[in-house]
């Protein structure tokens, strides 16, 4: 059932409908030098492509939005999530509750996010829905910083980071969310099945693959030429 006392006490919200209007565009735990590890990478490209995978409720993608269009000419962004497909998922496949505390789906609806970002004068951007690893080999242009914040499952993150890496060119940038060692939620990643850092540091043995550096929770690697 929807809990209207909470979204009324937290929001003054009274419907799932209101609730969802509210957290579009806003929810994300990044930290600053989070989100800042993702800028450092994309204010290297003059015309940077970005494709964000785990777009959840659009709140850090709506920054990545807002940063470039104030500091950039040319760029685009997508955004790959299940969206409202995640519902028929197995959540034992899942490293994300499907439900949240307001007992809605803790996922956003790939259309009515779109327009909230539309709706803040966000521009030069696509909703992809899908599996992730899917959708990135199947997009037509490489990107030149993929942030990889969707399902941290050591599987299914090392299936997301091979297909941007077979995708990308030398000299493009993945960020890893959650690929610290004993962060909170992190350590429960690392306990389960090794999660993102695992494949990161597989990843930063590769001849292919320079290691920057760990920005809180951001693990960021750099594509090279060998």
């Amino acid at each position: 059932m929807f809990n209207s006392h909470l979204a009324y006490k937290m929001f003054g919200v009274e419907t799932e409908e209101e609730l969802r209007s509210e957290l579009y565009g806003t929810r994300s735990d990044l930290t600053q030098p989070e989100r800042d590890s993702i800028i450092n990478c994309l204010n290297e490209f003059e015309s940077p492509k970005y494709c964000e995978v785990g777009v959840y409720f659009g709140g850090n993608f709506d920054k990545i939005l807002s940063w470039l269009g104030s500091n950039k000419e040319n760029y685009f962004c997508y955004g790959v999530d299940l969206f409202e497909d995640l519902s028929n998922e197995n959540q034992g496949d899942q490293t994300h509750d499907l439900f949240n505390k307001w007992n809605i789906l803790n996922v956003a609806y790939r259309e009515s996010l779109s327009s909230a970002l539309e709706s803040r004068e966000r521009k030069n951007f696509e909703l992809l829905k899908g599996n992730s690893h899917t959708v990135v080999s199947e997009m037509e242009e490489p990107c030149d910083v993929y942030f990889l914040d969707g399902n941290h499952t050591y599987a299914q993150t090392r299936l997301d980071a091979m297909a941007c890496i077979e995708k990308a060119n030398p000299g493009a940038y993945l960020v890893f969310h959650n690929a610290s060692k004993d962060i909170p939620p992190d350590d429960q990643y690392v306990a389960r099945d090794g999660g993102p850092w695992q494949v990161c540091e597989e990843l930063s043995k590769q001849n292919n693959i320079e290691y920057v550096g760990l920005f809180d929770r951001c693990a960021v690697l750099r594509i090279t030429n060998d």
